[in-house]
């Protein structure tokens, strides 16, 4: 027969502030390894409230996705399936990847666990004769792939940095190396860590500056400084070509000597993973690798260069207290990090806490957590679990104080969807 017609749909984020901040590289990345083996893809980004077309056919139908997506995009699924009954329809992404039997008892055919380029490539090979259920792959792609941009329309997305409109990136592929006990992404696939050339790193940015006019870039890489030199010359590369950056790393990757090499390659804004201040949390329980001091030594070492500097943290971890958040309180009003993120905790599958309930101190309804999770509530308005201190109302006000006395967002001016200059 001949190639098999393939839609790719990437799901709306209504439960974002700003859904159209960046777009999703995961069926970007898909799309331009279709095309690569000669297979052409009709692509739907639905960010933003976008609608699918009426009467919408494909042979096989493949969506990415997160958690917090899952039932927005099942409210699609029955009418896809009544107007395609003889296509497959394909679930790839971190959800799969954790919960492939959910998917596949949602009405998937086939859920994809892991990096999707090679599972989904021998998918379409096969079409029709494509056996039903969960797949993976121990193959994976060379990082040097550039995704497929020309398939959506980049510029609905309004992000900037410092007034420069601004568009995400990643320079490597594969699994963090961490084990931290509150993230999931330790079974996002058991990929190894490939890292992308800097001759093919600079040729996606100038394509980027070049069709559609952007002017800064957001590395999306979990963290930068794994690679210090290599690192270092793409960050180099960015300054001549005069495009201005923000990336995240840990505070044990980067040295004062590391982060002035940022604030003089241009880097706009550093994020860092600080999730506590309580040395007990932070050691202990989430067993991060870091220490309170090294975030502490991170964010002044930056304020001294001149680099802003935003931290991350998370508020409803196991063995909160009210004592606990005071000392991330204290933290803040220490260091003053320009901006900051609190989010609350929320274990989802894949995560040792979540994995291991019983061995930490925090408990949930298991019902009220999957309506967290398919909400995507908990960043502003809901916290499923709580500890023996701390119930789940007192996490959402202690969250909701430590806001409004830092004003999240205002130190550092960091205006994320103000206007392009």
């Amino acid at each position: 027969m001949t190639n098999p017609r393939i839609a790719l749909i990437q799901p709306d984020s209504p439960y974002l502030s700003f859904p159209l901040s960046f777009p999703s590289l995961g069926l970007l990345y898909l799309s331009s390894h279709l095309k690569k083996h000669a297979y052409l893809t009709d692509f739907y980004d639905l960010t933003g409230g976008v609608s699918l077309p009426e009467d919408l056919k494909a042979d096989i139908f493949g969506f990415s996705l997160q958690i917090t997506q899952f039932k927005e995009l099942l409210k699609n699924l029955p009418e896809l399936r009544r107007n395609n009954p003889n296509s497959l329809f394909v679930a790839g992404g971190p959800f799969p990847t954790h919960s492939p039997e959910e998917c596949l008892g949602a009405g998937f055919d086939i859920a994809v666990s892991g990096e999707g380029e090679v599972p989904f490539l021998e998918i379409v090979n096969n079409f029709p004769n494509v056996e039903k259920g969960i797949h993976s792959s121990e193959k994976f792609v060379e990082p040097n792939e550039i995704p497929d941009w020309e398939a959506i329309n980049p510029l609905r997305y309004k992000y900037q940095l410092d007034g420069k409109r601004c568009i995400n990136i990643m320079t490597k592929r594969g699994n963090c190396p961490y084990k931290c006990t509150f993230c999931a992404k330790q079974e996002t696939g058991k990929s190894p860590p490939r890292f992308r050339t800097l001759d093919n790193i600079l040729e996606e940015i100038k394509f980027l500056r070049e069709k559609y006019g952007f002017e800064s870039i957001a590395i999306y890489d979990d963290e930068i400084f794994i690679n210090k030199k290599r690192d270092k010359e793409i960050f180099k590369k960015l300054y001549e070509l005069r495009m201005p950056y923000r990336c995240m790393t840990r505070a044990d990757l980067a040295n004062r000597e590391d982060l002035k090499s940022l604030k003089e390659t241009g880097c706009g804004e550093v994020c860092v993973g600080v999730e506590t201040a309580d040395p007990y949390i932070h050691k202990e329980v989430i067993k991060k690798g870091t220490t309170v001091e090294q975030n502490t030594e991170f964010v002044k070492n930056c304020k001294d260069l001149g680099l802003r500097v935003k931290a991350y943290l998370i508020i409803g971890l196991p063995s909160e207290s009210r004592e606990s958040v005071e000392k991330t309180r204290n933290w803040l009003r220490e260091t003053k990090p320009d901006n900051f993120d609190m989010s609350i905790f929320t274990p989802y599958p894949g995560s040792d806490i979540y994995k291991n309930k019983g061995e930490y101190d925090i408990d949930w309804d298991e019902a009220h957590l999957r309506r967290v999770w398919f909400s995507g509530e908990a960043q502003y308005g809901d916290c499923a679990v709580r500890t023996s201190s701390l119930s789940s109302h007192d996490i959402l006000n202690l969250k909701r104080e430590t806001e409004e006395e830092f004003k999240r967002g205002e130190g550092g001016s960091t205006n994320y969807w103000g206007p392009i200059k």
